[in-house]
């Protein structure tokens, strides 16, 4: 897969575009670790992404920074080839990429629309990555592991999975986050492997 498609159908994942219907409402043990980690708006994580689809399948080094005025993705190809860096704020998302102009848009759905030619109406994944469901979207399949953890989640047409959780450490507290996150959506699946979480401003 083309690394460039690859990194912009990251953004169609990371968008939000979902209208909120009534569904089902998660279990009260989950829903107090969901309000603990939401409650985090610094946050930091590396590892690998990869795309699979039924014409071709890529994958990228993955660091994402979350903040509360925004959000930077950095992305490099296999051997560091290619970088793309993707940065976003209310009413502005940058995406910077090895050799190519600087696009610019207001919103992630427009600029994969001005790159791509299409939209995907997914939920934000910044909510997803953390083993929570998106506050918008429609909740139709929930299970949870022994742990009372999310394992499987279907939210709109979405079906993400969970595993390898890990406890991490924030102001004292103590929340487990997944290290491997699988969404699919039609024939789209995507996979990320998280090697290391950050909680908190970081130095």
């Amino acid at each position: 897969m083309n690394f460039s498609r690859l990194m912009v159908l990251l953004l169609a994942f990371a968008a939000t575009a979902c209208v909120h219907r009534p569904g089902l409402t998660p279990p009260e043990n989950l829903r107090e670790h969901q309000q603990q980690v939401q409650a985090i708006d610094d946050w930091q994580l590396s590892g690998k992404l990869g795309i699979r689809t039924p014409d071709d399948s890529g994958s990228a080094s993955l660091k994402w920074a979350q903040h509360t005025s925004g959000y930077q993705l950095n992305l490099a190809g296999p051997l560091g080839q290619k970088r793309l860096i993707i940065t976003g704020k209310p009413g502005k998302v940058r995406l910077e990429q090895t050799g190519e102009p600087i696009q610019e848009a207001k919103t992630p759905e427009a600029l994969i629309k001005q790159q791509l030619g299409w939209t995907l109406p997914v939920t934000q994944l910044a909510y997803w990555v953390r083993g929570v469901p998106a506050p918008k979207g429609r909740i139709t399949r929930l299970q949870q592991n022994s742990d009372g953890l999310i394992a499987l989640l279907q939210q709109g047409d979405w079906l993400i999975t969970y595993s390898n959780y890990s406890d991490q450490t924030v102001s004292g507290k103590t929340l487990a986050l997944p290290g491997k996150v699988t969404a699919e959506y039609g024939d789209v699946r995507l996979i990320l492997a998280i090697r290391q979480w950050q909680l908190g401003p970081q130095q």
